[in-house]
């Protein structure tokens, strides 16, 4: 993946807020290769905080998954820190929450991350796969028919050899250099809940365009998608309580600058099924400086095989 060049200045203030929440996103550091452990260990504060934005927003409830007996849920995701398949046999989740494994590998130039849901497979009874696939929800999850999404969790990938900005301070708004951690956590983890890589999401395209209900309400009408379909096409403008601001989901963010969930994004969330509490983005205060860098997306594929 590599550099695309553009320039942007502007300035952004974000209101804070808070509410209550549902979904809570636990980050796995089994895997992490050292992007996260020894002197590293502050940036899963950073995680932490992207991860509880998104806790603070989504309402949904999720049942719990749990392997037990002739019930067996294996998770299948690729290895934060290597890239390598692997499966956990035996996998539990508890309810209202995601399992998140994260890491860190070497990437060439201009690569920041790539996230994406995990797979599985499973064996056992009809009613523990229908859980397993749906978690609770009223609505079909995979498919062709799907309008929503409940995964396990998935896995997350940043680069160990990009040149990072750690803000161990979101409260505050100061110029930088390097790509800002907080904005390509909140990326890649809006891939694994499912934006650009879900089954509802490509039911809500047509060609390049995205055609969700809640998305073309913000947008005022279809919204352009990249040639891969899984981002917004890039450049794309929202709003952030009121301000404009390039969209988080489009595959661009620029060096020294802040990106958060704008409108349409959170409108995207909604549209592959997920509860969000807000229209409006409660986070601290941003700034908007110059660059740009390529955000890259992996998503693994959801795979399920019964015996009863």
């Amino acid at each position: 993946m590599f550099i695309k060049p553009s320039t942007l200045a502007g300035v952004v203030l974000l209101a804070a807020s808070q509410s209550a929440n549902a979904v809570v996103i636990n980050f796995d550091y089994t895997y992490d290769g050292g992007f996260f452990s020894g002197s590293n260990a502050s940036r899963r504060g950073i995680l932490d905080a992207a991860g509880g934005f998104l806790e603070s927003i989504l309402t949904d409830s999720l049942t719990a998954i749990t392997s037990g007996g002739s019930n067996n849920f294996s998770a299948i995701f690729q290895r934060p820190d290597t890239g390598a398949s692997t499966t956990i046999n035996n996998f539990s989740v508890a309810a209202d929450a995601l399992t998140v494994f994260v890491g860190g590998q070497s990437m060439s130039p201009g690569s920041l991350g790539y996230g994406g849901y995990g797979g599985y497979s499973i064996s056992g009874t009809q009613d523990f796969l229908s859980n397993a696939e749906r978690r609770g929800q009223s609505s079909p999850t995979i498919g062709s028919s799907a309008t929503d999404f409940a995964p396990w969790g998935g896995q997350v990938t940043f680069s160990s050899s990009a040149d990072w900005y750690f803000d161990n301070d979101l409260s505050t708004t100061e110029a930088f250099s390097g790509n800002d951690f907080y904005s390509v956590a909140l990326h890649e983890l809006g891939h694994l809940l499912g934006l650009g890589s879900s089954d509802s999401w490509k039911n809500n395209t047509s060609g390049t365009s995205f055609v969700g209900t809640n998305a073309q309400a913000v947008y005022g009408g279809n919204v352009p998608l990249e040639g891969d379909t899984v981002h917004w096409l890039d450049g794309t403008k929202s709003t952030v309580n009121g301000v404009e601001q390039e969209t988080l989901m489009d595959p661009t963010i620029h060096v020294g600058t802040r990106k958060v969930y704008t409108e349409l994004d959170l409108a995207a969330l909604k549209d592959v099924g997920w509860q969000v509490s807000v229209t409006a983005v409660p986070v601290p205060s941003a700034v908007w400086l110059f660059g740009s860098a390529l955000l890259g997306f992996i998503a693994s594929k959801r795979k399920h095989h019964s015996s009863i």
